[in-house]
């Protein structure tokens, strides 16, 4: 789900190491007594690797401490949400995220500021991190505009390639009645260089709201599925279109068990998905991953012999901790190029309805888990 002022901007990363930290074993200091003003400033401790009944019994999850610390910046990116990832040349890996905060982060990990831009480039290779957007680091505006000039971009998903990035970006307007008065006006194809980051062309795909073609792509052989959702009021329901790995037109849509090439014909795969989600093939399965799509905490998995479904065997793999109050999670989303030795790494976005509590760093950020036993037996 997109929330106003708060969405895209993207990030590179090569590899990371998962891992479910243990509670430490206690030391002497431990068996000292503390003063009541001591006991007030010792945080609570972190239990990794708590296993809730909320989810399946079969199903273990870990909050992932590496990927949490790679995300607790205090210099270039520093918070923002979507938390999507693309496979690009080079072993490296690029994250997209929604509104951003860019150096807002003090020593209290609270930021001075709430000034955001609409998307960013954040690049790591190796262990060195370069952050790109438009402006400066003084005054940073977004990296991409749409060429209308009168909206904003939140990205989608995408593919790369040796030579070229294919991004999908949602243009956006608002109708000026209010922060969450804003609809999509089109979604735009952006190509380009994932070696400089120049983007060499723009294209429009679709105008007006409708589907979010592109919220997710899914590469198979020599084909890519387009994925996306309609979303009215609480209602959110999956679409699908194909096309080659540029995504040259025609493209063919999914309508009813067949393929067609007009979108007007195409219908719902799934009913109750997140804007946000992620669909992957594994051992000769494909699985759908969305969150609770009215907010929820729980993360759920369905698994289908097919792209297109039907998607059965509903599993619970996670419910997030930090959902209550003004607090919210959304739009899990599942790193699949990470999955090692089973495990599955997913993200899920924080959030508040209040605008106040985004003066915590730790707010309106993405959160990491690994989750093994998640394969259909």
């Amino acid at each position: 789900m997109r929330f106003h002022p708060f969405l895209p901007c993207f990030i590179l990363i090569s590899t990371f190491l998962f891992s479910c930290e243990e509670e430490s074993p206690l030391t002497s200091a431990d068996l000292i007594p503390k003063t009541e003003e001591e006991e007030e400033k010792v945080p609570e401790p972190i239990d990794w690797c708590v296993q809730n009944t909320c989810w399946d019994e079969r199903v273990f999850t870990c909050r992932d401490s590496t990927m949490i610390a790679n995300f607790t910046r205090d210099e270039g990116w520093t918070g923002g949400d979507a938390t999507y990832s693309i496979s690009l040349p080079g072993d490296r890996v690029l994250w997209l995220f929604g509104d951003s905060f860019i150096g807002q982060v003090n020593e209290q990990r609270e930021r001075p500021t709430l000034q955001l831009i609409n998307n960013c480039l954040l690049i790591q290779d190796g262990k060195e991190f370069t952050t790109h957007h438009g402006g400066t680091s003084q005054s940073p505006k977004a990296y991409a505009v749409p060429e209308d000039g009168a909206s904003w971009y939140w990205p989608g998903h995408g593919r790369a390639d040796e030579d070229t990035l294919y991004l999908f970006m949602h243009a956006f307007s608002t109708g000026g009645e209010g922060a969450w008065d804003f609809f999509r006006t089109g979604v735009d194809l952006l190509k380009i260089d994932p070696n400089t980051l120049e983007i060499f062309e723009n294209n429009r795909l679709i105008d007006g709201e409708g589907i979010s073609y592109g919220a997710h792509v899914m590469e198979e052989d020599d084909s890519v599925y387009i994925y996306g959702v309609l979303a009215e009021g609480t209602s959110k329901e999956l679409y699908v279109a194909r096309a080659d790995l540029k995504f040259t037109q025609p493209w063919e849509y999914y309508s009813a068990g067949h393929w067609v090439e007009d979108p007007e014909g195409a219908t719902a795969l799934f009913s109750h998905v997140s804007e946000q989600f992620s669909v992957f093939k594994h051992n000769e399965k494909y699985y759908l991953l969305t969150q609770n799509h009215i907010l929820g905490k729980e993360i759920y998995l369905y698994s289908s012999y097919s792209p297109v479904g039907p998607w059965v065997n509903k599993k619970t793999i996670y419910c997030t901790p930090e959902t209550g109050g003004d607090i919210f999670t959304y739009n899990a989303y599942a790193h699949t190029m990470f999955t090692e030795n089973g495990k599955l790494l997913v993200s899920y976005n924080i959030n508040s309805f209040s605008f106040a509590d985004l003066k915590d760093a730790d707010n309106y950020r993405p959160y990491f888990i690994t989750v093994e036993n998640w394969e259909d037996e």
